[in-house]
């Protein structure tokens, strides 16, 4: 378990809020789309290994900006302008992302390299993870912990927060 100092610049308001917005979207949306990754390499599909590379990292994005105090996601038109006008490390990777159409082998590969690159980055920053979602046959303890923080929020009177379960 990770303790936080006052040191680190977190505190439980920022918790409540901004963490916990970023470690639910961390679980609705990069998650699955790492098992994904993995799924395509197993199989040699390079095209969609490149895509669900892609869709990661945008969600690895969303995330930082969480983070970072946006509230929910944005709409498709407002990612794409901050993931071509942007100068953070992840939206960097996404422009260097080769083409899924004709991706090679080593393209999937280097695709890869940069979703794990930028995912030890965000994993750093979130302030704890929730437990995996989607597991076959298993209920889904991340309900669980979604109620807590929904607890805490309210008994500090800050609000709901819209936990966007549609995923990006």
């Amino acid at each position: 378990m990770t303790v936080f100092s006052s040191d680190d610049g977190i505190d439980g308001l920022w918790l409540g809020t901004h963490g916990a917005n970023g470690a639910w979207r961390y679980a609705r949306s990069v998650d699955p789309t790492l098992e994904d990754i993995e799924a395509a390499r197993a199989t040699g599909a390079w095209d969609l290994c490149v895509e669900a590379c892609a869709k990661a990292l945008y969600a690895i994005l969303v995330c930082h900006c969480c983070l970072d105090g946006m509230q929910g996601v944005p709409e498709r038109e407002h990612l794409h302008a901050l993931v071509a006008s942007s100068g953070h490390p992840v939206a960097a990777a996404l422009r260097a992302l080769p083409l899924s159409y004709r991706a090679t082998e080593a393209d999937a590969e280097r695709a890869h390299a940069a979703v794990d690159e930028q995912d030890a980055a965000l994993r750093a920053r979130l302030p704890f993870e929730l437990p995996v979602i989607r597991q076959a046959g298993r209920h889904a303890a991340t309900v669980r912990v979604t109620a807590q923080i929904g607890r805490f929020r309210s008994a500090r009177g800050i609000g709901a927060l819209d936990w966007d379960r549609s995923g990006l």
